[in-house]
């Protein structure tokens, strides 16, 4: 699980690469539609927080 909040950041973009066949799920408060979209492709979930 990553949570980008602890990290300072609030919103994940669709502009990076995941690595191939490895699920991810991925806490943030926003997210973009592409971001959604290749997180979902691989495998992963995607959890949005108050």
């Amino acid at each position: 699980m990553v949570d980008v909040t602890q990290f300072g950041f609030f919103k994940v973009l669709g502009k990076g690469v995941l690595p191939e066949n490895q699920a991810v799920v991925v806490k943030a408060k926003l997210i973009s539609k592409i971001a959604e979209k290749k997180i979902k492709v691989n495998g992963g979930v995607v959890l949005l927080t108050a």
